[in-house]
């Protein structure tokens, strides 16, 4: 090998080159991610010593900038990671596969609003330039999940936004952050007697526990001033699994009613 390619070497030009090839690309929080890490050799021989994969999203948060007024600033965070400790050199113009699966993690976000996941490779390489690799991937509803929104729908209510929004520590959930969907009423029982219904899931495993968060539609002075105050909104909390899905709809109409 001549002096100029180790040079080249050293500084990361010419060097190996990581790709994450997914199996498939939209996932349900708890299945599993397979796919396979694809590294190419360079133009030297580079030894790995290990391959990071990271399950990532983003969210937001809310603070005072040095002006005192509101801004929002985005945020990363790690859901999971996964370690394949494979040591292993790679010699000039090899290409070497190497098979991972990995379950997604159940407090995964779905994809909704600006909420972003992807999978993010890391080579364990010295001065590589190229050693990381960046999927993006789908995350839709769990079962459970699709049920309530579904139950909304049916209800008149639609989908038009969410957000993944920076928490303080709290005991419910193991995230900095947790994601809303907001509701708004277009039709049925409810129209024009919510502003809106926001919901939070929490994947407990065979079950789904969600908190309904309910902003009522002003009516008249008193009803203004409740708004005003932010005392027209109220909390509730409901519980799906398996034996209650016949009867879901029916249950999320009976809280709504009962918080009017």
């Amino acid at each position: 090998m001549s002096f100029f390619k180790k040079a080249l070497g050293a500084v990361g030009i010419g060097a190996a080159k990581v790709d994450t090839l997914l199996d498939y690309h939209q996932f349900a929080p708890g299945e599993e991610i397979s796919g396979t890490v694809k590294i190419n050799g360079g133009k030297v021989a580079q030894e790995i010593n290990k391959i990071d994969l990271k399950v990532m999203c983003t969210y937001i948060v809310e603070r005072e900038n040095s002006e005192g007024e509101s801004e929002t600033i985005t945020k990363q965070h790690t859901l999971a990671k996964f370690r394949i400790n494979e040591r292993f050199t790679i010699e000039p113009g090899d290409e070497k596969h190497i098979p991972f699966a990995f379950d997604l993690d159940l407090e995964t976000p779905i994809t909704v609003g600006e909420s972003q996941t992807w999978i993010a490779t890391n080579l364990d390489i010295d001065m590589a330039l190229d050693k990381s690799d960046r999927d993006y991937i789908r995350v839709v509803p769990t079962d459970l999940q699709q049920a309530v929104i579904d139950a909304m729908e049916e209800l008149g209510f639609k989908l038009y936004e969410s957000d993944c929004e920076g928490i303080e520590e709290a005991s419910f959930s193991r995230l900095p952050f947790i994601q809303e969907l907001e509701f708004k009423t277009i039709a049925g029982e409810f129209h024009g007697r919510f502003d809106e219904v926001e919901l939070v899931f929490f994947n407990r495993g065979e079950q789904l526990e969600v908190i309904f968060e309910i902003d009522r539609k002003a009516r008249g002075l008193r009803g203004f001033f409740a708004e005003a105050l932010d005392l027209d909104e109220s909390k509730a909390r409901l519980v799906v699994d398996e034996d209650n899905l016949e009867e879901l709809e029916d249950l999320i109409f009976e809280l709504l009613e009962d918080n009017c």
